[in-house]
């Protein structure tokens, strides 16, 4: 059984969305200090999974500079400290399998501010009904502390701990350190002690430092919340993450030539991002070499065919046939990477093939949601239609993601005549965090040319009222129906029961999924 097996899903969940909120911090972060971040570990900056397939990959950073190829590990915390998941006995388990002593780890903390739980269960003769709802806001908790890989090998670790069944059973160590809880001036350390003065409002506060941890700041010296102030590992200075703008001389095919895999597959991701065709020969000898990790021909492919222009269904047909599904979904998620035309029509070719598995035809969803192109986002609307239900949920989430690049097309697929259709649209436009008041007016207007758009109206109402009253301004008088109609799902969506309501909240649900 895989380690993680254990995990209940939500926990699980939402280890991967602190993860993703972090990662997306330390981004964030280092673009302030000249980065230009991108994701080198593909999935680390969101939280889609596919739970019936595991994807094969190589354990690598999550992040890395396109511009001097920096790569930073993130590992978020909800509170500061400096720990890390470790194995004992399996190698790839290991904290810092795949990284260099150049590496950077970062360690954002992220807390949840609002939370909010809701659930129901019940219980019929032959079935029982279980359906729960956890939202949650977090916020990056300002400071975030860098380490470079080669000051934790040389450091041994203060601690181990092993997980709960529930959580992975998982080993974690420990450095010891001491954090700033509050951003300030260090005011005196005497050897024992920190006394640090808040910026906020001049309050003093003393943090006790353990006999033989050392201190790293001194009197007069600014701090942030959560900066490490005593301990044995010295983070990176702010001056040395500064980026240098540039890549070392041969730096790419000093990587492509490395023997550590993951060193690889970076010089692989950085040819490719930079559109550097000069490493076409030795990029092309890796992505040909059968010996190769897949991970790494792969992202091989991925380069010969978008800066390149190869052939992308030559190139991806081996992978994307493969007997091993895990090649198939990594194939998949590669050929989203490309992201040129070819790309886009095999992966529409793959979406609409019924006789392929539902991961290979959600990921090539999930992909064509974050090329985000007109063809990518029209083919996602057709989905709508696809007599897999699951396909549909698939599509709406990719359309949701697109943002305001999709309201034009689904604006045209609310008035479609196929029902599922324009169902689909109305749920993506819902769901856009906000709609133009262009795209408002034209609704208003379309229910009042002709009455079959439905689910323009089944939009409007569940829209503010302020936001609608100019768009059907006159419909009382034209068609009371109509406003009639609106009314009624204002006042659902408007009162108490909306914030709990769920459709066949019974235990029988065999003939209504």
């Amino acid at each position: 059984m895989a380690r993680l097996a254990l995990k209940p899903d939500s926990s699980f969940f939402r280890k991967i969305a602190i993860g993703a909120i972090g990662t997306r911090t330390v981004c964030a972060e280092l673009a302030t200090r000249g980065h230009h971040i991108v994701e080198l570990e593909r999935g680390s900056l969101d939280t889609k999974l596919w739970k019936d397939v595991k994807r094969k990959r190589v354990r690598i950073p999550d992040l890395v500079c396109e511009r001097c190829g920096l790569r930073v590990e993130s590992r978020a915390k909800t509170k500061p400290e400096l720990s890390m998941s470790h194995s004992l006995s399996d190698e790839a388990r290991a904290w810092d399998f795949g990284m260099i002593e150049t590496d950077c780890i970062a360690f954002p903390v992220c807390q949840a501010i609002d939370e909010k739980q809701w659930a129901v269960g019940k219980l019929g003769a032959e079935s029982s009904y279980w359906h729960e709802k956890n939202r949650v806001r977090w916020k990056a908790e300002e400071g975030v502390n860098y380490f470079r890989v080669a000051t934790f090998r040389s450091t041994t670790h203060a601690r181990t701990m092993t997980k709960g069944v529930t959580e992975g059973s998982e080993t974690i160590i420990a450095w010891k350190a001491i954090f700033s809880s509050r951003t300030g001036t260090v005011e005196s350390v005497d050897g024992e002690s920190i006394t640090i003065r808040r910026d906020l409002d001049g309050h003093r506060y003393r943090s006790k430092v353990p006999s033989g941890v050392p201190i790293l700041v001194v009197a007069g010296q600014q701090v942030r919340k959560n900066e490490v102030i005593a301990s044995a590992l010295t983070p990176v200075s702010t001056a040395d993450l500064l980026c240098p703008e540039q890549l070392p001389e041969g730096h790419i095919l000093h990587l492509l030539s490395s023997r550590e895999r993951t060193q690889r597959f970076t010089g692989v991701k950085l040819a490719r991002l930079r559109r550097d065709d000069t490493c076409r020969a030795q990029v092309a000898d890796l992505a040909a070499d059968k010996e190769e990790d897949v991970y790494i021909r792969l992202e091989g492919m991925s380069y010969l065919a978008s800066v390149c222009g190869q052939s992308v269904p030559e190139l991806f047909s081996e992978f994307l046939g493969s007997a091993d599904e895990q090649t198939q979904l990594e194939a998949v998620i590669a050929l989203g990477e490309t992201a040129n035309a070819g790309a886009v029509e095999l992966l529409c070719e793959i979406l609409d093939s019924s006789r392929q598995p539902y991961f290979v035809r959600s990921a090539a969803a999930w992909c064509l949601g974050r090329i985000r192109s007109e063809e990518a986002v029209s083919r996602l609307v057709r989905a709508f239609a696809d007599v897999d239900r699951t396909i549909r949920d698939e599509a709406l989430g990719g359309l949701v993601s697109v943002g305001r690049a999709a309201i034009p097309i689904l604006l045209e697929g609310i008035r479609e005549v196929n029902q599922d259709i324009a169902a689909g649209c109305a749920e993506a436009l819902r769901q856009q965090k906000s709609i133009p008041d262009e795209v408002v007016t034209a609704l208003g207007n379309d229910i009042k040319r002709d009455e079959r758009f439905r689910w323009s109206v089944w939009l409007l109402g569940h829209l503010p009222r302020d936001r609608v009253a100019n768009a059907i301004a006159g419909l009382q008088d034209e068609s009371p129906h109509l406003q009639y109609a609106i009314s009624l799902l204002w006042s659902f969506v408007e009162s108490w029961i909306a914030r709990r309501w769920e459709l066949y909240p019974g235990s029988d649900f065999s003939a209504k999924e």
